[in-house]
């Protein structure tokens, strides 16, 4: 398709208030100041606009007459593109590869806990089930909880090969709440965002689903504890955006190190599966099911992908872009988080089936 032309008003972005990915762009458009008009997926623009446009019915979609993103990532690399936006992203040097690492984090493993907190309790199926139904009935009497029911079927149907299982419950919920406490501890010295008083690109990737988290009854209940009253803040200033209200300082030199915590989250589970995923697939017959052990020593089965190995990929593509701009991954203060990844790295070339793959990445040094 050509690329988008016309007034910086001609956007068109087509959400489902039940996706996190859709609540992370709207939230991102309505920080960054793009305008834009916002569209709730219906049972009829869903197959004549969104599926005509990308090809596919998944939400969020960005359009401009008939040009099209579908994906967040590729909605989000988009707009950060735009040199005429409100508010740029805070996305400095070293900043923006932490943030682009979390973002994928937030993307492809707080998703899973998110997700089956939400599938897997009945309360919180209903609520869900309510709003899909509710958009794609277009309100329509007696329809949308039909429409929601099957909605929840087709969705629990993809769950299990991504690992989000009744087994995996006891592994996914207590990462979920190891990452509730490091996003209490990173905002414990009032930043209004994970870098500092302006919001990043990882910002918006952990609204996606810790916002969908917050807004199911079970998650709801998690997180009105006193143990989270500045994270429940944080997710406030997203809603607020939402609403046409954006909070944001002056404050940008916030230590890195307060990201810690959530950095060895992202390490002990997601880059631990990426990991597990890569020898499954290097196996001469790939297997059904992998098992990757995290890093409280839980197991996580799931089923290997290639999609998976792709984000591996971009882990290290991303890491490799930063040294061959700089010589620190993070900048000057990022040598405790930029240790504890190139360690991993460096664990990974012991493996023969990583071989091929940390052959392409030489700017990595393996240093």
């Amino acid at each position: 398709m050509s690329s988008p032309g016309g007034s910086p008003m001609s956007y068109e972005l087509f959400i489902s208030r039940a996706s996190p990915y859709s609540m992370k762009i709207a939230a991102m458009m309505a920080y960054m100041g793009v305008e834009h008009r916002l569209t709730i997926q219906n049972a009829l623009n869903r197959y004549a606009v969104i599926r005509r446009l990308s090809g596919r019915t998944m939400v969020p979609m960005l359009r401009r007459d008939d040009w099209a993103l579908s994906d967040s990532t590729a909605i989000a690399r988009h707009l950060m593109r735009r040199a005429d936006v409100r508010r740029p992203l805070w996305m400095p040097e070293g900043i923006d590869t932490l943030s682009l690492l979390l973002e994928d984090f937030a993307d492809e493993w707080m998703v899973r806990w998110m997700a089956l907190s939400r599938w897997m309790h009945s309360e919180d199926c209903r609520h869900v089930e309510r709003i899909i139904g509710g958009e794609l009935s277009a309100g329509l009497p007696g329809v949308g909880g039909l429409v929601g029911s099957a909605a929840r079927a087709a969705v629990v149907a993809r769950l299990e090969g991504v690992g989000v299982s009744e087994a995996n419950r006891p592994t996914l919920m207590a990462s979920a709440h190891r990452t509730l406490e490091a996003l209490e501890l990173a905002l414990e010295d009032g930043r209004l965002y994970l870098f500092g008083d302006r919001a990043s690109l990882a910002d918006f990737g952990i609204f996606g689903p810790l916002g969908q988290y917050g807004r199911d009854p079970t998650g709801a209940r998690m997180l009105a504890s006193s143990n989270y009253t500045r994270l429940r803040a944080y997710l406030g200033r997203f809603d607020a955006m939402l609403d046409g209200r954006v909070v944001e300082g002056q404050a940008t030199d916030a230590p890195l190190d307060a990201l810690e915590a959530l950095m060895a989250e992202a390490l002990g589970t997601y880059w631990e599966v990426m990991v597990a995923n890569l020898e499954a697939l290097q196996r001469k017959k790939r297997p059904a099911t992998s098992e990757a052990r995290l890093l409280d020593g839980a197991s996580f089965v799931f089923a290997p992908s290639r999609y998976l190995n792709g984000r591996l990929q971009a882990w290290l593509e991303v890491m490799e872009d930063a040294y061959n701009a700089r010589q620190e991954l993070f900048g000057n203060e990022g040598s405790v988080l930029e240790r504890a990844i190139i360690g991993r790295v460096e664990t990974l070339a012991e493996r023969p089936e990583a071989a091929d793959l940390l052959a392409a990445y030489p700017g990595l040094g393996l240093r």
